[in-house]
């Protein structure tokens, strides 16, 4: 049985175990492939990536469809894709000199293939889950915890954390078109999607 290909996209200093970690910059013991991820096409080939972790890098990339149109690519039929990336109302989304757009609840519907605005691009992809995090570093859970993230919250906020996340989750579009600035903003949408062929 072969080894499953796992690829860290724009991974700076972080380390998912058993995975490639690519970066436009050769940083030892983390930086295993350099390439700038706006440049296409990323050296892998054709269906050769299991799973592909890309968290808090699509936000610096211009042409966004172009970019998953890439990763779609790479992937195997079945394959996962891990993407956060700074929710529009989140002060860094804009702050950031070196961000290039933010992102909404819906920016991924359209490479789903019953969706309206499919026709923006021919790749298929699944959503499997997603949500708009109020918090970025609280609460976390699996690999994003362990080894990019760990949880980290004043604990008495953390209540008022989760009663915000779930408000969130009883209807995001509500949050995002009503009242997602009366609470200053959320972190992060975090969306994790599967290539179909």
């Amino acid at each position: 049985m072969s080894k499953k290909v796992i690829v860290n996209l724009g991974c700076g200093k972080t380390r998912i175990p058993n995975s490639i970690g690519v970066d436009v910059v050769k940083i030892d013991d983390y930086v295993d492939v350099v390439h700038n991820l706006d440049q296409v096409p990323y050296p892998f080939d054709d269906g050769s990536v299991d799973e592909i972790h890309m968290y808090h890098v699509l936000e610096h990339l211009h042409d966004p469809i172009k970019k998953m149109e890439e990763l779609h690519r790479i992937l195997k039929p079945g394959g996962l894709l891990h993407i956060r990336v700074p929710h529009f109302s989140s002060m860094g989304a804009f702050s950031d000199i070196t961000h290039v757009r933010p992102f909404g609840y819906g920016s991924f519907n359209c490479f789903e293939p019953n969706d309206y605005h499919h026709f923006y691009t021919n790749v298929n992809f699944k959503i499997l889950n997603r949500q708009i995090k109020y918090f970025g570093l609280y609460p976390n859970t699996g690999l994003y915890a362990k080894y990019i993230h760990p949880n980290q919250c004043f604990l008495p906020l953390r209540p008022f954390v989760h009663v915000i996340n779930f408000l969130i989750r009883f209807s995001p579009t509500g949050f995002e078109r009503f009242w997602c600035y009366w609470v200053g903003g959320a972190t992060e949408v975090v969306v994790n999607l599967e290539k179909l062929k």
